[in-house]
């Protein structure tokens, strides 16, 4: 005799092994629908909060975040998240991120504010990612910065500067591609195709640490001044 569960047949009539059976199909399913582990918060100053589907919640140092979370930071906030792909993100003020995926493809998505991403050399297949409306950035290793700038009709500019390494920049909307070298900046313009990348010195006044344990993590750096210079230098 077999047994019929929704279209699946269960070979034997023992009640006890089919309520084994159906324990560990529930139990396959519920590992299969729990998130991996994406990082920890190595740093926290402020207001920061994570959500997990559930609402925002306050974070604390040492808190563990998954793929697919959300966390962001207050007007005076700041955060570090050591990534389990060995990677690090540094979250201004007034800044959110979604985890998207964090592993071998490792995709951060900005919603909002700006960030700061240090990524060790990546093995090969290793990928890495950051996105912001129609901008990709990918990076094999590398420091840079990245962050929203004025609002124009439904998007905003964006721009982005290297400390160490090359990241490739792409934006689909104007089908832009460029690669963006350590000491560099570029603007992302709304409705415009990206510009050549320029120089800059205010690159190296930012601050690019993101060990606590070495000195101060906070930037403070005159942002609007930096991105007035970007617009000045690059925009017709």
């Amino acid at each position: 005799m077999a047994m019929l569960l929704k279209g699946i047949e269960y070979p034997g009539g023992d009640t006890m092994q089919f309520k084994n059976f159906l324990l560990l199909m529930a139990s396959v399913a519920f590992t299969a629908n729990v998130a991996a582990d994406a990082g920890k918060l190595t740093f926290v100053a402020g207001q920061v909060e994570i959500n997990t589907g559930a609402g925002w919640q306050k974070a604390a140092l040492g808190t563990m975040v998954k793929e697919n979370e959300k966390v962001r930071t207050g007007k005076k906030g700041t955060v570090i998240i050591s990534l389990k792909s060995g990677a690090a993100l540094k979250l201004k003020s007034d800044s959110q991120i979604t985890l998207s995926a964090v592993g071998t493809s490792t995709t951060i998505d900005v919603e909002s504010g700006s960030i700061f991403s240090k990524v060790g050399k990546r093995q090969p297949g290793q990928t890495f990612q950051i996105r912001a409306q129609t901008m990709v950035a990918a990076v094999r290793g590398t420091e840079f910065y990245f962050a929203y700038g004025k609002k124009k009709s439904q998007k905003a500019d964006l721009w982005l500067c290297v400390n160490e390494g090359q990241v490739n920049v792409v934006d689909t909307s104007t089908k832009s591609d460029v690669n963006v070298n350590a000491g560099e900046g570029i603007v992302i313009p709304s409705t415009k195709p990206i510009p050549k990348p320029r120089a800059y010195t205010w690159t190296k006044k930012l601050n690019w640490n993101m060990d606590a344990d070495k000195g101060a993590v906070e930037d403070n750096t005159d942002l609007k001044g930096a991105y007035k210079d970007l617009l000045k230098n690059n925009y017709d």
